[in-house]
């Protein structure tokens, strides 16, 4: 019940830090900073204790993909709302904050308990779920960054006068920010696989191999981008396209099997 109450609550403050910020979208002055860090902070700490709830139980520690969703979620919005209180993020806040919301209310209705009674620490597995995890929230931010430089973009082409004096960040702020996420989204990737190659044994067995090989893949397309951005002065419309794709796979990667075998089949 405490689970439930919480994860309403979050949620309700999510949605109030979404609708103010989308009502003030297109004025000049933006949103209330003050507000939206108060509806923001109060959904990411309630956010929080629905995490430390869920996962850490009596039984021992719960760590299904639902969880450990909600905790990359987590992260994002954080850093997220970090990141807002020194460089404007306007498009990106209702993104990650209705996105968070969904994903709460969700979790409600999804099960997923896979108790593990005891955890086995290895320095090596450690060190590649953390460098995954890191990767993996710095590569999504960059894909919120690459929608909100198309949409700004697109509208500027449009020679659409409500962006031209609204609160949104300029052009080239955006698509500057953009790739330094990417460079460094693409870097901890790198070392993440790396570490799995290094300190885990069977990157390559059957059950792992879809996850080894769409993850290369990921990275095969971000470094693609990274690289001939800097190289070659890559931009535009298809490196957005590009780095949505990569996102996805990277995603199918990280969640896709795990969900499939735990929701839809239910095998743990």
């Amino acid at each position: 019940m405490l689970i439930i109450s919480l994860s309403l609550f979050a949620s309700l403050f999510y949605v109030l830090a979404t609708g103010h910020v989308l009502s003030r979208l297109f004025h000049k002055e933006g949103p209330s900073q003050k507000l939206t860090i108060i509806f923001s902070t109060v959904a990411i700490l309630s956010h929080m204790l629905v995490l430390v709830n869920s996962v850490f139980t009596q039984d021992g520690q719960d760590l299904s993909t639902i969880n450990v969703a909600l905790l990359t979620c987590w992260v994002i919005v954080v850093s997220v709302t970090t990141v807002s209180l020194k460089f404007p993020a306007t498009l990106l806040l209702p993104v990650v904050y209705g996105f968070a919301a969904l994903l709460l209310v969700a979790s409600l209705f999804v099960p997923h308990h896979i108790v593990m009674k005891s955890l086995d620490v290895d320095i090596g597995l450690v060190v590649h779920i953390s460098l995954s995890l890191l990767a993996y929230c710095v590569l999504i931010i960059a894909t919120l960054y690459a929608v909100q430089f198309y949409f700004i973009d697109r509208r500027l082409k449009e020679k659409d006068l409500a962006i031209m004096h609204s609160h949104l960040p300029p052009l080239m702020q955006v698509e500057s920010q953009l790739y330094q996420l990417l460079t460094v989204g693409t870097g901890l990737l790198t070392l993440a696989l790396l570490s799995g190659f290094v300190f885990l044994e069977g990157m390559f067995a059957k059950e792992f191999l879809h996850k080894t090989v769409l993850s290369l893949v990921a990275w095969a397309m971000f470094s693609a981008v990274t690289i001939g951005h800097h190289q070659f002065g890559w931009r535009g419309k298809s490196v957005v396209f590009a780095v949505l794709g990569a996102s996805g796979i990277v995603t199918l990667a990280y969640f896709g099997s795990r969900f499939v075998q735990e929701v839809i089949l239910g095998k743990f």
